[in-house]
């Protein structure tokens, strides 16, 4: 199996405002990424490859609602914090970083956690959420 990750760190940053972004307005920019790759990604073999593109937070639900059925595209999240909620419990502050049963109540299928004290940190809740094997 091949796994093609795309990481969209900060690429929807408008250039007048300092970023790249000359592919679509903010609003619809992850719209305009899923929609303009997963109809060529469908000539690969799901078998065989993954793609899993990884967008900042604010860009997870539109990314999510773009994908077609049958689609190989996996939208990805960029990270989580360390500790998921649970029923009744107090599920605590995560300002910055999303619990994984958001994550994957959102719809993603995959998390992009960039260092490895991040990924050794949270490789179990990971798991238990069922958002990785």
């Amino acid at each position: 199996m091949k796994y093609i990750f795309l990481n969209l760190k900060r690429f929807d940053v408008p250039v007048e405002l300092g970023g790249v972004n000359r592919l679509a307005p903010v609003n619809e920019w992850a719209k305009t990424i899923v929609e303009g790759t997963q109809e060529g990604l469908k000539k690969y073999d799901p078998a065989k490859v993954e793609f899993v593109q990884f967008f900042p937070e604010a860009h997870i639900l539109n990314a999510v609602a773009a994908l077609c059925e049958a689609s190989p595209v996996k939208v990805g999240c960029q990270s989580l914090y360390r500790a998921d909620t649970a029923v009744g419990g107090n599920f605590g502050a995560f300002t910055s970083n999303r619990p994984a049963s958001i994550a994957k109540a959102m719809g993603c299928g995959g998390v992009l956690i960039g260092h490895c004290e991040e990924r050794n940190d949270k490789a179990g809740v990971l798991a238990e959420a069922g958002v990785v094997d």
